[in-house]
């Protein structure tokens, strides 16, 4: 797999569409990052995210697809949410894992 490259954290919390679309927006390859892509950020302890907060990843829950899966910084949980909330985004381009 090809090295990940992290952006920055965006200025601001945005819902899960709105993450999609900001990562976009950007051009040359940036994405919202899968939850597994996240959770290795956390495990590696890759600088530059907020230590304390959620994160946003690009996979849709299979239980209800309203849902995706966040990655907290602070302690590593992990769970899925409803896409209106508003969490932080890194965009991430290169190789991507799996969901």
């Amino acid at each position: 797999m090809k090295q990940l490259q992290w952006g920055k954290t965006a200025d601001k919390r945005m819902s899960w569409q709105e993450a999609v679309d900001y990562c976009k927006a950007l051009g040359k390859g940036w994405r919202l990052p899968t939850r597994v892509e996240l959770i290795d950020a956390y495990d590696s302890k890759v600088d530059g995210f907020e230590t304390d907060d959620y994160y946003w990843s690009s996979t849709t829950s299979v239980f209800n697809t309203e849902n995706a899966w966040i990655v907290d910084c602070y302690n590593g949980y992990v769970n899925y949410y409803y896409k209106a909330d508003n969490y932080y985004v890194r965009p991430v381009r290169g190789g991507q894992c799996d969901n």
